[in-house]
């Protein structure tokens, strides 16, 4: 399904980019099977540059981690959330703004629940988003009457960071009900993917289910229809009527009715309640992808790919075309070829992948705004002297 979202990741795998780009027209077993060389150059020697990153992250974290020994500290958290922050967005990433956090609290969610996150118990609170996508949604309308089909409009995945205050800021705020104890100790970081716009609240442990004005219409509507009944059928009785014939019985009568539909509301109420915990958590298990450090392992995993890809279809494009390309030429060839192939519409970061060969000296650009590549073998060669000059003992 496509998507009518622009946005500057490329949501599909490196293996299926390159598994359809060495199949371009006038594509050689030859000419495929080298550029697969230089993919795997640029694999390595990514990974070796994003292996470095990963450990500085790491180093970083490690006295804040919920899951490390011992108990963790926010020693060193600015320098940390700094350095992360380059790195969500040297890989596309970028924050979820307030306005997009209060559009989720006032829309309709797709969850037929509204949730009450207590942002004043964290100390910090970050959301990251990566990607937009749109899925198909069934929903029942108004009392169940009839299903349709909507279009929810998602981001692909959802980073969230958060460190909630001290036991004494709860003690002295009166909250302790909400205290999660030790366990919620340290900076957490969580991975989710799928998450729809309008219920970002279900990424928050700290959320309250409220219910819709809809739903409590729905399990209202018996109590004050059983009331309406009784007063038609006992009004008389009780407002004036023949008093002197209203027996104790029909007075009990009356009550068990009313307590009846009393407790079949309140039933109603905590099945309905139950349904929506249940699905938020069911959502929640398979929407979350890691937790702590794992996050940033999936983090760098993420943004190597997306580095490795946006340069190698643009050293690509470069040396198969036929026709020479500046950087708009290039730019629109490459989005258009992504939109023909993938069906998704993306804002390819032109500047970034350029900047990424010339680094790499693959690339020539000529006065006039041109862009070429070297060939292949040469290529090869100078990715290669590169990758020797890493370690130079």
């Amino acid at each position: 399904m496509g998507s009518h979202l622009r946005q500057h990741y490329i949501p599909i795998s490196r293996s299926k980019v390159k598994e359809e780009l060495f199949q371009l027209e006038g594509m050689t077993d030859e000419l495929s099977a080298d550029l697969g060389k230089i993919s795997q150059m640029l694999e390595v020697i990514w990974h070796h540059s994003s292996h470095a990153q990963l450990e500085k992250l790491k180093n970083l974290y490690e006295s804040m981690d919920p899951d490390s020994i011992g108990t963790p500290d926010s020693d060193g958290k600015e320098g940390f959330l700094e350095t992360l922050r380059e790195t969500l967005h040297k890989g596309n990433w970028k924050e979820i703004s307030p306005e997009e956090m209060d559009a989720a609290h006032e829309g309709e969610n797709v969850f037929p629940i509204s949730l009450d996150v207590r942002l004043d118990e964290l100390v910090t609170s970050y959301l990251f988003k990566l990607g937009e996508t749109s899925q198909p949604e069934i929903r029942t309308s108004l009392f169940g009457l009839k299903k349709e089909e909507i279009t929810v409009e998602a981001f692909d995945r959802v980073i969230q960071v958060l460190q909630y205050h001290d036991e004494d800021w709860f003690k002295d705020n009166k909250r302790m009900k909400h205290y999660p104890g030790e366990v919620a100790d340290g900076l957490h970081l969580r991975l989710f993917k799928t998450v729809p716009k309008l219920d970002l609240e279900t990424v928050f442990p700290n959320a309250s289910p409220e219910m819709r004005i809809v739903d409590k219409v729905k399990i209202m509507a018996p109590l004050f229809g059983g009331l309406f009944t009784l007063l038609i059928k006992f009004g008389p009785l009780l407002l004036g009527g023949n008093s002197g014939s209203t027996s104790t019985s029909i007075i009990g009568g009356i009550c068990v009715a009313f307590g009846t539909y009393v407790l079949k509301s309140y039933m109603s109420y905590q099945k309905t309640r139950d349904k929506y915990q249940s699905q938020i958590s069911r959502n929640l298990y398979f929407k979350g992808q890691a937790n702590n450090a794992a996050v940033l392992n999936m983090v760098i995993d993420m943004a190597e790919e997306q580095e490795v890809k946006e340069a190698l279809l643009a050293y690509t494009f470069l040396l198969v075309d036929q026709k020479t390309h500046d950087y708009d030429s290039l730019d629109q060839r490459i989005e258009q070829w992504l939109l023909d192939t993938f069906d998704i519409d993306v804002g390819f970061e032109i500047e970034d992948a350029i900047r990424k060969l010339g680094d790499m000296k693959l690339l020539s650009k000529k006065d006039d705004g041109s862009l070429s590549v070297l060939p292949i073998k040469q290529s090869l060669k100078i990715l290669d002297n590169y990758w020797d000059q890493i370690y130079g003992y």
